[in-house]
């Protein structure tokens, strides 16, 4: 019973319980007892008066009890008569109820739940013993519908507090057993709720979990199967190439090349590796150290950083900057500024112009567009995914996570990024970020 009662079925059983039955007893007791006094007050008062009346038919009229008894009502007040020796075998008297008989001759004896009150007179010899009828006796009645009426309020609120609480708990218990099967790996569980209380609230969110993991699956599987497609290549050509060079006789130029490969794909086996960290450490980032620093010159010092690629290519920089002082993590905006100007120059055309717009009204927006081949518009909803890389990027010797992280950073900064392309023409990627980042 103790383990019940500390459950959260207990508690609100208890509490519900409580509340439900307070309200209905309150108003029930107070009636009962303050009644109850009232009416038993006034059956002494009765009984007192009937055995006066008897005596004084017995004194005044010298009448037997049996004659004097004819003279009065016996339907509601039975009176008898009866000596010393009968009273205390019928009648058990405390010592003060003794005594006040003794002296003062009568005595009221109030009588409890069980027993009617009484009231004793003594006259003569003998005593007269007058008592409510059982079959009209009021205080009876009264201590008997009130007891009923208590009893009957306690166990309809005992019924319906345990069957709202079997209602509620029943949900819980479902959620309960649900969130089991979910830890050992159902993540296709579903719960069916109908309402639309707090607790249907909880299953939509709770089904939007298992959703939400379920998709989670199945995008750790195929990030493991790109992962390992990824790594199996560079691998692949550095052991391949080692083994080509361990051949005896092997040509100057040959061994030459076959150094340059095994050292491009080192490099992009290590590009991979430190993206795949980076990007693991976003994703498990949620607190950015923030301070206020001159977006416009970060986009400047990442040009300039950049200047051998885009001077390579002959670009022209279309520049319309406007200051604009952040409160970002200037060094996470620093990876988002080199990923969109590496594929903006990387993508752009010989002689190409590459523009570049920094612009600041509710938030900050920078916007990059190159004059390159452009996006296909099956392509562009998936451009963010990680490992993703569309046919224009095929020969080239990325991963498909720089995006990712870029989408990620301007994320933790309450911003988002969109990109936009006109296939043959041109590619705008656009990033939008509150000026003192999230809120």
């Amino acid at each position: 019973m103790k383990p019940f009662f500390q459950s959260i079925s207990g508690r609100f059983f208890l509490i519900l319980f409580g509340l439900l039955l307070l309200p209905l007893l309150i108003p029930l007791g107070a009636t009962f007892f303050f009644q109850f006094d009232s009416v038993r007050q006034g059956v002494a008062q009765q009984l007192a008066e009937r055995t006066g009346t008897v005596e004084r038919l017995m004194v005044e009229q010298e009448l037997s009890f049996a004659s004097a008894s004819r003279y009065v009502e016996q339907s509601v007040i039975e009176t008898t008569e009866v000596s010393a020796d009968r009273l205390q075998t019928m009648v058990s008297l405390s010592e003060t109820e003794t005594e006040t008989l003794r002296r003062n001759g009568e005595v009221a004896v109030a009588g409890t739940f069980s027993e009617r009150p009484l009231h004793i007179r003594q006259v003569g010899e003998r005593y007269l013993m007058a008592t409510p009828n059982p079959d009209q006796d009021l205080v009876s009645s009264i201590r008997n519908s009130s007891l009923f009426g208590i009893g009957l309020t306690i166990a309809v609120a005992f019924f319906l507090t345990w069957f709202a609480v079997r209602l509620v708990t029943r949900r819980i218990k479902r959620i309960s057993e649900a969130a089991v099967e979910v830890t050992q790996g159902n993540y296709d569980i579903q719960i069916p709720d109908q309402g639309s209380d707090e607790v249907a609230n909880l299953i939509q969110n709770f089904n939007q979990m298992t959703v939400a993991l379920q998709r989670n699956e199945y995008l750790a599987k195929d990030l493991a199967a790109a992962i390992s497609h990824e790594l199996k290549t560079p691998i692949a050509s550095i052991h391949g190439f080692s083994r080509l060079l361990a051949q005896p006789g092997l040509p100057e130029d040959k061994q030459q090349h076959y150094i340059r490969i095994i050292g491009q794909e080192s490099d992009r086996l290590s590009r991979l590796t430190s993206n795949l960290v980076r990007l693991s450490r976003l994703d498990h980032q949620s607190i950015i150290q923030r301070k206020a620093y001159r977006f416009d010159e970060q986009v400047r010092h990442a040009l300039l950083l950049l200047e051998s690629q885009w001077t390579d290519k002959h670009l022209i920089l279309d520049l319309e900057l406007a200051e604009v002082t952040v409160v970002w993590e200037e060094e996470l905006m620093q990876q988002v500024l080199l990923n969109l100007l590496q594929n903006a120059v990387y993508f752009s055309p010989v002689n190409g112009v590459l523009s570049i717009r920094l612009t600041q009204a509710t938030d900050v927006t920078l916007t990059i567009t190159d004059q390159g081949k452009g996006i296909s518009a099956a392509e562009l909803p998936f451009v963010f995914d990680r490992f993703y890389q569309g046919e224009t990027s095929r020969t080239t010797d990325g991963h498909g996570l720089g995006l990712s992280i870029v989408k990620r950073i301007v994320e933790l900064h309450g911003g988002a990024v969109t990109l936009d392309s006109t296939p043959g023409q041109e590619t705008s990627a656009r990033i939008q970020i509150p000026q003192k980042g999230p809120a």
